[in-house]
Parts: C-alpha cells; structure tokens; sequence
C-alpha cells in the first residue's frame, strides 16, 4: 500500500552520504534552482538546458521510466514510453504501484525506434534515448525540434551515470546522491561476502533468453553482477553482450553449476528441469537454476533496485550469506517510491512460487 510521505523519512533514515565513488561514476551536470534554467549533460558530453523545470518525458529506453518513478514516487512526468516498459510493469510491481502508469502512451518497441509523430503530440520536453545503437533512432528527434538525451549501456558506471543525470533533470541531485551512496555500501557488503566465499566461486550462466540460446557474456551488466556476487561467468570469453547467442553444445560443455533467467522471455526453473537435453547439466542435477527477480522492474539489468540483485545473487551462489533481502526491500521500496509491501509483495518479486522447486529457495522465505 502507498506510504505517503515516508520518501524522504526512509532516506534519512537510512543514513546515507554520498561518497568518494560517486565523483569517478558520472560526467553529467546540473545546474538551476527550482523554478529556474536547468543544464543537464548526458554520457555523449551534449549540454540540454531547460528554461523550466522538466515536467514531460518520453523515453524509448525499458528501465527509465521506472527510474523517473523512483525518483519522483510518482508517473506523472512520464508521458511516453517504450511497449515493453509497460509489459515489464504489468508482469512485476510498477503495475501494482502506480496503475495509472500502465495507460502511459507507447512511443517506441524493442528496437528503439521513436515514433515521433505520436512523441511530437505528446509534446515532452525532452526525450531520453540510447546513443550507442546508431544515429538512425537519434537523429529524427533532433530534426524535429526534441530536446534528446542520450545515455549508453552496459556497465554499473553507466547505471550510476544515469542515477546522476536523472537527478540533475528531475531536482532530486540530494535523493540521487542517497542512491548512489547505497548502492556504494552495498557493494562494498557484496564483495566482503564474496571474497570470503572465494574458494567456492560457482560456474553461473545468465540466460536471457532460454529458448533462443542468448546469455550474458562479456561486456554486459549480467557479467558485473555474477562477478561481484562471487560466480565465474561460463561465457565469459564466448563473446559480447547481455544477449549472446551460443550453441547447446558449449552450454553442456561450459556445465554450469547455477543458471540465472532472465524475465525478458517466460521460461521457468520448472522448464529447463523438465528439458531432457539439460538433464546432464549440474545445475539442474542439483536444482540450481532460479529465475531472477522482477520488482518496480526486472533485477537482470541496470535499475535502482541492482543493489538488490546483487544481495540476491550473493545470497543463491552462497546460501549461507543472509543480507536480510526481504528488509531491505521493505526499505527501499519505501525510499524509491513510497509504498509499504507486503509478504506477499516480497513473495511476488522474489518469484517465490517459481523457484520453489530450486535449491535452498526455502531460505527467502518469511
């Protein structure tokens, strides 16, 4: 249920400052106060300003818009969005959250590409987009007066970049500085676990798309979070990027201990068990694969609750590392957008019931 109010309590709460790290993550600037010019540098050194402060935002990209509505416990500067945004939301807690959100007009698919004829109706003042997937979903927003900026993908110095830019455009540089200060600590906690567990680092394979054969390689955020929660990456070598493409048969022969799914696709723990051709795999063998958690958006890739996603991650490759997750949910989903989840809330994100046939699951539990 909604938690009026308990935002800018729970960040205080939480006692934190921002640290050293944050000067090395992010180039962007900001500059304004309420009510007057705002400069906003994105991660490709483009200076937007702003006469007023930003109150529409069309964005192509998946997690923005649940990142505008963790800064803002609210979905009311996000007035266009990419199709899949509002299928993650339906399936995960946005939804569930801010209901209205799921009415946001589409402007873009999976391929990025802006409809700006319908992004022009909705007259935004700017429009976020990726810089790194070429200039042709780009440079007709450019031509047709928008205000762009541009982000780049893939690594947690990008994520932080984003927490950073969104900050500065939104007004919300002290609450992003909070986030960014407790992703640090988190981090830090992750590793500490991890290098005590060193000895017993597991073979992990992410899979994004299970009946596609595409996993996380390097290059990619799946790679940083199996690495910092303590797992060697089987595909790590095998090529680039979150969604690689590999073959069966370097799957069997990699032999993973642990497979992680992704939520971009449907596929269950349940399914790759009940697959005969995975039957020789250690990790089914020993009921380690675990479909990833999916909150106010999926925890594979960058978003504000990527701190989760490693304590998650820590906690399934070492079942005897305890981070108490289901508190510090509790806590964050307070922070980021105002709202008291249940039990049941936390079984949801956790994917609970899917994942109860896998190994050690039990340990999630209330």
């Amino acid at each position: 249920m909604r938690s009026m109010g308990v935002a800018a309590l729970a960040l205080g709460a939480l006692g934190v400052t921002a640290c050293s790290s944050r000067e090395a993550v992010s180039e962007a600037a900001g500059t304004g106060a309420a009510g007057g010019p705002i400069t906003v540098v994105d991660q490709y050194q483009n200076t937007v300003t702003f006469d007023t402060p930003v109150g529409r935002i069309a964005s192509t990209i998946i997690p923005v818009p649940s990142m505008i509505i963790g800064s803002d416990q609210s979905t009311a500067r996000n007035v266009g969005v990419n199709e899949v945004a509002i299928s993650m939301a339906s399936k995960g807690m946005l939804g569930t959250m801010f209901p209205a959100f799921l009415d946001t007009p589409v402007v873009a698919g999976n391929d990025f590409v802006p409809n700006v004829e319908h992004i022009l109706s909705l007259n935004p003042d700017v429009v976020i987009q990726w810089g790194d997937k070429g200039d042709d979903i780009v440079a007709p927003l450019r031509n047709a007066g928008l205000k762009v900026l541009l982000l780049k993908y893939g690594t947690q110095e990008d994520l932080e970049a984003w927490i950073s830019i969104f900050g500065d455009l939104l007004g919300k540089k002290s609450e992003a500085d909070a986030v960014l200060a407790t992703m640090a600590a988190d981090r830090k906690t992750v590793e500490k676990a991890a290098a005590a567990h060193a000895s017993a680092a597991p073979r992990v394979m992410y899979m994004y798309n299970a009946p596609d054969l595409k996993v996380g390689a390097d290059n990619s955020y799946m790679d940083f979070w199996i690495k910092l929660a303590g797992g060697k990456n089987v595909a790590s070598g095998a090529g680039k990027g979150s969604s690689f493409g590999v073959t069966r048969e370097q799957i069997l022969s990699w032999d993973p201990e642990i497979v992680i799914l992704g939520n971009f696709e449907p596929t269950t723990p349940a399914d790759i068990y009940a697959d005969p051709r995975w039957s020789s795999l250690s990790a089914v063998k020993n009921k380690r694969v675990y479909k990833a958690p999916l909150g106010g958006f999926s925890w594979d890739p960058p978003c504000y609750e990527s701190n989760l996603m490693w304590m998650w991650t820590n906690s399934v490759f070492f079942p005897d590392v305890d981070h108490q997750l289901r508190g510090r949910i509790r806590e964050t989903y307070r922070t980021l957008y105002a709202y008291d989840v249940t039990d049941a809330d936390i079984d949801r994100i956790l994917h609970m019931p899917v994942n109860a046939g896998s190994a050690d699951y039990d340990d999630f539990r209330a």
